[in-house]
C-alpha cells in the first residue's frame, strides 16, 4: 500500500483552530455542528465514535499528495492530533473502521512526518524553536494514541508501535533535561512524562515530574492560577494535573483542579463565553473565549466530565452538559480519551443548578463578577505594575463589562488627554457592599538641569525614562522634578436593584482636560441616539440624554450623554509612538467631557 502524506496545506487549514483548543491537552476546538449532548455517558461515547468516523472518512477522501514535513508548513501538534483520531477510529469497537487496514498507512505516514520533523535532541519545532514544551504538547496525543492501540493486538500495527516508541523515547529523553518558558509548560510537561513513564516506566521520568511539582502549583487562594487565563491556559493546566494525579496516582494534584473549575463556573456569562479581562495572557484581548462563531468553553470539557464523574460533583456535570449541547462534532476529538479512561464513559451524577445570582470578588484578580439572572457585569481593576503590553502581564484597561441577554457591552474604558498618559487602570477593587471602587493618580513632573556633579560636556547621557511615558537620554533619575501636575480619577460602579448599574466618575486636578468614556458594544446590533463619527464607520458620541443598543429582543440604555470635545485616541504614548491601538473591535460610543468630572452613567 502506497505511504501516506498529509499534504501541508491541509495542516494549516485545520491546526490553526485546533492548535489553541486541542493543543496543549487533548481539548477539542468547535464548530457548529450538532449537538452531542444525551442522556447517557454510552450514549455521548457512541456520539464520539459516529463524529470521528465522519471526520475520518473525509481525511480518507482527500488523498493528498506526498509531502515531507518542513519548517515551511508542518504543523506538528496537528499531526499529532490526526494520529490520535486515526487510532481512536482504529480501536473503538463501535468504529465502522474497527481494526481496518486502511488506517494503518495514513498512522504511519503522520507518525514518519513527525519523526523527520525531530531533531536529534528529541525536540521538534512548533512556533518555538527545538522547543521542550512544544515537544510535550506532541508527545500527549501520541503517547493516548499508542496506549489505546497496545489494547488492539494485532501484527498489522507492529511497525505503527514501533514508530510511535520511537518518537516518544526520543522526545521523553528532551523532556527529562529541557527547559520552559511559562508557568503552564511545567505542568505540560509533567503530563507528557507521565504518560511516557505510564508506556515506558522509568525513575528519570518521574524524578523529573517531582523537579517541577516541587515548586508548587500556582494556584491562589481565589482558585485561579498564575496566569488567570481562563480562556486558555487555566483550561489545559486543569487536563494536565489531572492526567499526572490519575497516572501517578497522586489525589493532591486534583485538588487545584477542584477549585479553578468552581472559580470558572463564576466567570461564565449565561450563554457559556468566559470573562477573561483578568488574565495574563493574549486571551485578556478576546474579551470573550469565542471559537468558531459559539460560545462555548470546550477546552474545559474532559476536566468538567472527569471531575464531575470523579467526585459526583452535580454542577460540574451541569457545565459537562452546557458543553455538551453546544459544542459540535469536533467534541469527537476527545474520543482517544473516553477510550483510554473508562470513567468517562459513565454517567454522569445528576445535574445541579450552575451559578446564576451572586456577586463575588476574587480579589487575587482584581475581579467582581457580578450574576442575576440573563444579566451579567465585570468589575475590573487588576491590571499589573509596572504596567506594560507584554504576554504575562495584565494591561486591559477595560474596568466594566455588562450584557442583558444576547445584548452585550463588551467594555467600558476611560482615558484622560493628560500628558499622552493613556487609559485609566484602577489600581486595585475597593469593595464596600454593592459598590465597587477603583482609583488612580497621575503625576507628571518637569526637569530641572543636572547636578553640577552630573554634567558631561560630551553630553552623552544614559538612556533612561520618563515616568512610562519616553525615554530619552537625559539622564532623568538624576534631575530635580518641579511643577508636578496631578490629575485624580475615581470610578465607582453601583449594583442596583434588578440588575441596574451606575457608573459614578471623579477625574479632577488639572482643569480644562479632555477626558473619555468609551462604551464599545457587540457587532450585530443596532445603536439609536447617538451621532456617527466623520473618522470612523464603528465610532458614535451620544452628546445628550440616554442612548440605546438594540440586539435582538434585548436593549440596553446608557447615559446620560456629553459632548465636549471629539478626543478619542486613548491609548497613550505607549502605543502612540509606534502607530499601534488596542480599540476593541466594536461598535464604539463616547462620551465627552472636560475636567472637572463629576457625574453619573446609568446603565441598565
Amino acid at each position: 500500500m502506497k505511504p501516506y502524506r498529509i499534504d501541508r496545506r491541509d495542516f494549516l487549514r485545520n491546526s490553526a483552530a485546533r492548535a489553541a483548543a486541542l493543543a496543549v491537552g487533548g481539548m477539542a476546538g468547535g464548530s457548529a455542528g450538532g449537538a452531542i449532548r444525551v442522556e447517557s455517558g454510552e450514549s455521548v461515547y457512541l456520539r464520539l465514535v459516529g463524529a470521528n468516523d465522519a471526520r475520518i472518512a473525509a481525511l480518507l477522501a482527500t488523498e493528498p499528495p506526498e509531502v515531507r514535513g518542513g519548517p515551511a508548513g508542518f504543523s506538528a501538534r496537528a499531526a499529532a492530533y490526526r494520529t490520535q483520531d486515526l487510532a481512536a477510529a482504529y480501536c473503538a469497537p463501535e468504529s465502522r473502521y474497527r481494526g481496518s487496514p486502511e488506517l494503518i498507512c495514513p498512522i504511519e505516514g503522520l507518525v514518519e512526518s513527525l519523526i523527520e520533523a525531530q531533531h536529534p535532541d528529541g525536540t521538534i519545532d512548533s512556533g518555538n524553536l527545538q522547543s521542550p514544551p512544544d515537544t510535550a504538547f506532541v508527545v500527549e496525543p501520541l503517547c493516548v494514541a499508542l496506549a489505546n492501540l497496545n489494547r488492539y493486538d494485532s501484527p498489522d500495527l507492529q511497525r505503527v508501535k514501533e514508530l510511535l516508541e520511537r518518537f516518544i523515547l526520543a522526545a521523553g529523553e528532551a523532556l527529562v533535561g529541557g527547559g520552559v518558558h511559562t508557568p503552564n509548560h511545567r505542568w505540560g510537561v509533567c503530563a507528557a512524562l507521565a504518560r511516557v513513564n505510564s508506556l515506558y516506566p522509568a525513575s528519570r521520568y518521574v524524578g523529573r515530574i517531582d523537579e517541577w511539582l516541587s515548586e508548587g502549583v500556582d494556584i491562589d487562594a481565589d482558585g485561579q492560577y498564575s496566569e488567570r487565563s481562563v480562556g486558555i491556559y487555566s483550561a489545559v493546566t486543569n487536563i494536565w494535573l489531572i492526567t499526572a494525579a490519575r497516572l501517578l496516582r497522586r489525589e493532591e494534584l486534583l485538588e487545584p483542579v477542584r477549585r479553578n473549575l468552581e472559580l470558572t463556573l463564576y466567570h461564565m456569562h449565561p450563554n457559556g463565553e468566559l470573562e477573561a479581562i483578568a488574565s495574563r495572557r493574549q486571551d485578556q484581548w478576546r474579551l470573550n473565549h469565542i471559537r468558531s462563531g459559539r460560545p462555548v468553553p470546550d477546552n474545559y470539557y474532559l476536566s468538567y466530565r472527569y471531575m464531575a464523574l470523579r467526585d459526583g460533583n452535580g454542577r460540574f456535570a451541569a457545565a459537562a452538559g452546557l458543553i455538551e449541547e453546544q459544542a459540535g462534532d469536533e467534541l469527537a476529538a476527545n474520543l482517544g480519551y473516553f477510550l483510554e479512561e473508562p470513567l468517562l464513559r459513565e454517567e454522569t451524577p445528576p445535574i445541579g443548578p450552575l451559578p446564576s445570582d451572586y456577586a463575588k470578588f476574587f480579589p487575587g484578580s482584581g475581579l467582581v463578577r457580578i450574576r442575576r439572572g440573563k444579566i451579567s457585569a465585570s468589575v475590573y481593576g487588576g491590571s499589573d505594575w509596572p504596567l506594560g503590553a507584554a504576554s504575562g502581564l495584565a494591561s486591559n484597561p477595560t474596568f466594566f463589562t455588562f450584557r442583558k441577554g444576547d445584548a452585550v457591552l463588551e467594555s467600558v474604558r476611560m482615558a484622560p488627554n493628560f500628558f499622552s498618559k493613556g487609559f485609566f487602570y484602577g489600581d486595585g477593587v475597593e469593595a464596600r457592599g454593592n459598590r465597587y471602587s477603583l482609583r488612580r493618580r497621575l503625576e507628571v513632573p518637569y526637569y530641572q538641569p543636572l547636578p553640577r556633579d552630573a554634567r558631561r560636556a560630551d553630553g552623552k547621557y544614559e538612556l533612561t525614562p520618563a515616568e512610562d511615558r519616553f525615554w530619552s537620554r537625559m539622564d532623568f533619575p538624576a534631575r530635580r522634578m518641579s511643577e508636578i501636575k496631578t490629575l485624580d480619577q475615581e470610578v465607582t460602579v453601583i449594583e442596583r436593584e434588578e440588575g441596574r448599574f451606575e457608573i459614578e466618575v471623579s477625574v479632577f486636578g488639572h482643569e480644562g482636560v479632555a477626558v473619555a468614556l468609551e462604551l464599545c458594544f457587540r457587532r450585530g446590533g443596532r445603536l439609536f441616539g447617538t451621532v456617527a463619527s466623520t473618522d470612523s464607520a464603528d465610532e458614535f458620541f451620544l452628546e445628550r440624554g440616554m442612548g440605546r443598543y438594540e440586539f435582538g429582543d434585548e436593549t440596553i440604555e446608557f447615559g446620560p450623554g456629553r459632548a465636549d470635545h471629539r478626543w478619542t485616541r486613548l491609548e497613550g504614548a505607549a502605543f502612540a509612538a509606534h502607530h499601534g491601538s488596542i480599540r476593541p473591535n466594536g461598535l464604539r460610543v463616547y462620551i465627552a467631557w472636560a475636567t472637572p468630572v463629576r457625574t453619573t452613567i446609568a446603565i441598565r
